[in-house]
This record gives C-alpha cells, structure tokens and sequence, in this order.
C-alpha cells in the first residue's frame, strides 16, 4: 500500500510541477491587471499542491523506511534530494515574487516573476521529479548506491545551470521588451518540426534500447575470472583449467549399485480434468503429476530421464534435495538439456528426509506448467506411520476448451470437489506443494491439525493448530497431519473463495457429507511455532559474508521487447553479480521485497535457516527452507553453510519472474562450468 502511495505521489509530482515549470516559463506580455493576477494565483495554486505532493511523498519515504532501510535507501539518496531541495528553493525564491505579482499585477511584477531565481528552482523541482519517477518504475537504483547518486546529482545540477543560462538570457530579452511574434505559419511549422524531431529521436532511442537490451545468443554462466578449457559441443564436457573444478566432475556415485532405479520419459499427451475439461499437457510417464519417487534418505538412487518431445528439449531439477552439483539438472549449468530422442542419467544420494519434488528445469515457466513435475518423497529411516499419507498439488491448467484466457485451479486433476474415504481415528498425512506460479492459501475445516514439515524439514515440537490458513509460495510444501473424527474434513484453497468453494478435497468416514469451508484471517507462521531447538549457527553467530538483496520490478526493454522486469539490487539476468563464496563459509543474506509481487527464492543445493522475519526473531522451532517466500513489504534474514560445491541457481521460483530476470547463481571459488546458455545452445535455464 504505501509503496503504491508512493509511485502515485511520484507521478502526482511530476504532473504537477511539470506544469508548474511551463506556466512559470511563459515569457511575460502585458495583460490586464485581473488576467495577471488569476495567472499568479494559479502558480501559487500549483505551488502549494505541489509542496503538499513533495511532503506526501517524504511521509511515504519515512513510513516504509519504519520496516526497513532497505525499502527508502535509493529514495534517500537520490529521488528525495533531488525533489526537496529545489522545492525548498522554490518556497524560499519564487512563492514572494508571485505573491508580489498577485498583490500587484503589472509587467513589472510579472517580469520580476519571470528572473531565473524565481523560474529555474521550479523547472528544477520538476527534473527532480521525474528522477524520482524514473528511478521507482525504469531505472531501480540500489546499493551501492555513492557512484549513481554522485552521477544523478551532476546531472541534475549540470541541468540547473544550464537552466540558469537560458532562463536568464530569455529574462534578459524580456526587459528589453516585446518581442515580435512570428506569423501563424511560421510557428506552426516549427512546432511540426519540433514534434517531428522528438518523434524521431525518440522512435531511435526506442530502437537502441531494444537491440542493447538482447540477450546473447550464447553465453557461459561461470563465474567471472573462472575458466574453461574450451567451448563444449554436442554435450561433451571439456576440462577445466589449471586450480579449478569443473561442475562435470561434482557428481554422484558413478561406481556402486544403486539402490533404486526410476525412469521417466517426458511424452505429449491429453488429460482430463476431474470437471471433464481436457489439458493438452507434458507428461513424464503418461501421468501428471508425474510417478511419485520414493526412496528412503540415504540411498543410492539412479533416475534415467528420456525425451520423447517433439521439439523440445528438457532436464530434471530435483526441488529441495541437496544433490552432487552435476546431478541438479538445471541446462547451461550442470548439464545439456536432453534432447528429443535421447537420455541423461541421474545419480544421487539423499542426506535428507521429507517431501520434496522434481519438475523441468528447461523453460520451467512452461514446461512445468504443462505438467512436467512429480513427488519425490524420501523416507526417514524409521519413518513415522500414517493410515492415508496423500500428496496433493496446487496447480493452474491452461484447458482447451476454457473460453476465456483464464488457467483451471486445481488439486492434481481435481478442479472439482474430490472426496476421499478415511476411517475415523485414522492418522492421515496430507503433503501439500504448490506447483503454480502464484502463493496459495489453503484452510482446513472440521479439525485442529499439526504442521509437522516445512518444505520437507521437520519441525521441531508441533502443537495443534486451527483457524488459521497456511500460506504456500510457488515451491513450497507443507506436510499437515491430523487425527481423523467421526465428521468430515475439508482442506479448501481459499485465495479465490468464490471459485474454491467447488473445488478442494473433502474425507470422510464414507467419502460423503458436506462442510462449509472457514475462511480464516489469521495466516500461519512458521517463525513462530513449535518449540526452539539447537542449531548449527544462528544470529549470533559470525559470519563470513552478508548480502542484502532488494527485489524490485521495473519497466523497461528486455531481450528485445518492452515489459515488466524482475530485478535484484537494480539489476536483472545476466548482469545480476554472482553471489561468490569459498567452501565453509557461512552465509547471510537479508531479502527485502519493495515490488508488487511475491517472489518465492529458492536456492539451488542448500538449505537455509530462517533468522528472522520483518525484524523479528524466530521464536518456535528452526525453520529450515529450501524457498523462502518473500511477500510483498517483507523483509526476510536466512542463513546457510556453504559445504557443497558447484555453480547453483539462486532464482524465484515463479517462471514468468525468472524468465524476465529474476536468476542469479551462488558460486564456489575455482568451480567453473562447460555449458553455456542461449538460443544457438538449446539450454534454456529458466
């Protein structure tokens, strides 16, 4: 809310002050004493709204920067100074000579209102303006923030100046007197020349961004200063140089049997959704979700993916496992996508229980979307019993038969109410992911119940919960259990109430009966349940690196077009620095969300521990995540020991924000990789 105030405040005072700036450089002509004085009535007018606009905007500033300095940091250094101190300069310079000319009107007073002391701190306050505007919606500035700062307020004093000049010389000639106006053709063929060459100039400024704005066609997602022996081709990886590791050589178990064996083929096919409406989906093994894959934590286990698309190609990214670096399945990273007709293998070792995932990590925006994810479940060694241990995932269907452009919610197939069997007194198990591009709420109605995991991490002495809803961001999951009585249950997604009423899942003894779903207020917060635990590190701990990020969106060309980008600290892929650390380390990094959307981050091979949350320290169980949802106006503080080696993707986890910039890496000193990214390559890593 307050950063909308804010933007709107920004484009108020450009308004305002950009009129104000033309009215006060209207060169002086004699006119009545009324026409005169309503002339400086309305300046003052303009003036006076425009101070009210400059004050809104620092009361917005100083609200937002109350949870955080992160959000203001930019604001204060460069679109505040560059607004307050002309307008300050206006209040004390112009406001008494317009006061004059409104108390007195005649050419005297009006030329005295039309010196540069009087004119340039109002077409100044308008520069400062725009910079303001420009800097929250095209050019989002962020820390370091000294060299741009120095650089913006150059320019605007170089503009004051040369402001100074023109204006004087324009008061100069007004003194003299009148001057002799041009016939109507002569002025209305400069002004087409005028609009003609702003057209112009613009139409190729335009054109220039649009090009320098390409990504390249091929392009190596190693780190600056690390090197490869060469370029690779046809999926053959190459050595890496002297004192460095190549991500070909950080895999799994090569030399042992595995455990177990999976394959999964990535195959078109038609589905149908439990409303009988039909998805024309991507499907691994003829099944969406794909086959659940379960295994127990600390076997060997050995995933042979083949491609059967016609024309695309795919790689399998394994959600929330700490897997070997060559295993991550992320192309143009760790490996080549698979192409239609042939295989990778996979080989890994899970150090790690609970509910995880796997989905297409090659244009994952549309390639997941269309149904190329599945459960991967991996069991503790002495895991805890459940009657009904069901997955269930949030998911958005683009349908063919839909008549409108909108996608279909829903739980796996289930679009339509699903109704399950369970007995009471039995333990169910209801293991929620959202697969989706957007955070979804869900609330459970007809019994308390227990969050006993986090995105596959177990919490640490659960309590009985009830009226409140959980959360989940894009990759999240949640693992509810509940006792069940002899009434029925229903979990209902709730973001979209009116639509969520025929739809969710609903258990009962014979699978009948009816609940009306609760619609609760109170949202679920991890921070804050359970019971503390010990911990390998914490708040207090020291650490070898600390990062903050801010996440922003801005308008603007990108690969070529003109849209909304995602960036991080101002920048968006691949200019985003990589996040370089050296193994042991321990990392913190602080996520402040100023843009106005959720980004759920989620680090590649790692897990973090959440710290705190809006300033606030965890005060139940650790929260362990593999993606952290940063809501919008949040403000999150995680850490993470760096004990496993590679290049990994550090991205939001909503596709459509990747694909538009929102990717960086977390990078190993001296690791290096063969695979490059881009059109010519086939990788698409998004």
């Amino acid at each position: 809310m307050l950063l909308n105030a804010d933007m709107q405040a920004a484009a108020l005072n450009v308004l305002v002050w950009g009129v104000a700036a033309v009215c006060a450089g209207r060169r002086p002509v004699e006119r009545t004493a009324r026409r005169g004085r309503a002339r400086a009535v309305t300046l003052l007018t303009l003036l006076g709204l425009g101070t009210l606009l400059v004050l809104g905007r620092i009361t917005t500033v100083v609200l937002m920067g109350r949870e955080s300095l992160l959000f203001v940091i930019d604001r204060l250094a460069v679109a505040l100074p560059s607004l307050v101190l002309p307008a300050l300069a206006a209040l004390v310079c112009t406001v008494p000579r317009l006061l004059a000319w409104a108390r007195r009107p005649s050419l005297e007073t009006r030329t005295a209102a039309f010196s540069p002391t009087a004119v340039v701190p109002v077409q100044v306050t308008a520069v400062g303006a725009f910079v303001g505007l420009w800097t929250a919606l095209v050019t989002i500035l962020a820390p370091p923030l000294l060299g741009p700062a120095l650089l913006i307020h150059s320019a605007v004093v170089l503009l004051a100046a040369l402001a100074w000049f023109w204006q004087t010389r324009r008061w100069l000639a007004a003194r003299s007197g009148p001057r002799t106006r041009r016939s109507v053709p002569v002025r209305a063929l400069r002004a087409v020349a005028a609009v003609a060459a702003v057209a112009v100039a613009g139409t190729g400024l335009a054109n220039l961004a649009a090009a320098s704005s390409r990504l390249p066609a091929s392009m190596s997602m190693a780190p600056p200063g690390a090197t490869a022996g060469g370029h690779h081709g046809g999926g053959e990886s190459v050595t890496a140089a002297v004192g460095t590791t190549s991500v070909t050589e950080l895999t799994g178990p090569r030399d042992e049997r595995p455990d177990r064996r999976f394959t999964l083929v990535a195959k078109e096919k038609t589905i149908r959704l439990a409303s009988g409406r039909t998805v024309r989906a991507w499907a691994f093994n003829g099944q969406v979700p794909g086959p659940d894959l379960r295994m127990r934590q600390g076997e060997l286990v050995e995933v042979t993916v083949r491609n059967e698309l016609r024309g695309a190609n795919v790689a399998v990214h394994w959600h929330g496992v700490d897997v070997p670096n060559a295993e991550d399945g992320v192309p143009g990273v760790t490996q080549n996508a698979v192409r239609p007709g042939g295989t990778h293998v996979y080989r890994f070792r899970p150090d790690e229980s609970g509910t995880h995932w796997y989905h297409s990590h090659q244009q994952t925006s549309v390639q997941q979307m269309r149904g190329l994810f599945g459960a991967l479940i991996i069991d503790p060694p002495k895991p805890r019993p459940a009657d009904h241990d069901w997955f269930l995932a949030m998911h958005s269907w683009d349908t063919e038969d839909t008549e409108d452009a909108d996608s279909v919610p829903a739980l796996g197939l289930a679009d339509r109410l699903e109704r399950r069997r369970a007995a009471p007194g039995s333990r169910v198990r209801l293991r929620l992911l959202n697969s989706d591009r957007l955070t979804h709420e869900f609330s459970l109605t007809g019994t308390s119940f227990r969050v006993t995991a986090l995105d596959g991490n177990a919490v640490h002495g659960p309590t009985p919960v009830s009226g409140q809803k959980l959360a989940l961001g894009a990759g999240a999951r949640y693992d509810v259990e509940f006792v069940m009585p002899d009434r029925p249950v229903r979990l209902t997604e709730v973001q979209d109430f009116v639509g969520a009423r025929d739809r969710g899942l609903l258990i009962s003894a014979d699978g009948r009966g009816e609940v009306t779903p609760d619609i609760p207020s109170r949202v679920f917060d991890p921070t804050t349940y359970g019971t503390p635990a010990p911990t390998p590190f914490g708040p207090e701990s020291r650490f070898s690196r600390t990062q903050s990020t801010v996440f922003d969106n801005e308008i603007g060309f990108y690969d070529g077009r003109f849209r909304i980008t995602w960036t991080v600290n101002g920048k968006a892929f691949p200019d985003i620095p990589h996040l370089t650390v050296r193994e042991g380390d321990l990392v913190r990094l602080r996520f402040a969300n100023r843009s106005h959307f959720d980004h759920p981050m989620h680090l590649h091979g790692h897990h973090v521990l959440v710290l705190s949350r809006n300033g606030r320290p965890v005060t139940g169980s650790p929260v362990w995540l593999d993606t952290v949802n940063v809501r919008v106006g949040e403000v999150w503080e995680v850490a993470f020991r760096a004990d496993n080696p590679g290049i990994w993707m550090d991205h939001c986890h909503i596709g459509d924000h990747a694909v538009l910039g929102m990717m960086t890496h977390l990078s190993y000193e001296n690791v290096t990789t063969p695979y490059r990214v881009g059109r010519e390559t086939g990788n698409r890593t998004e």
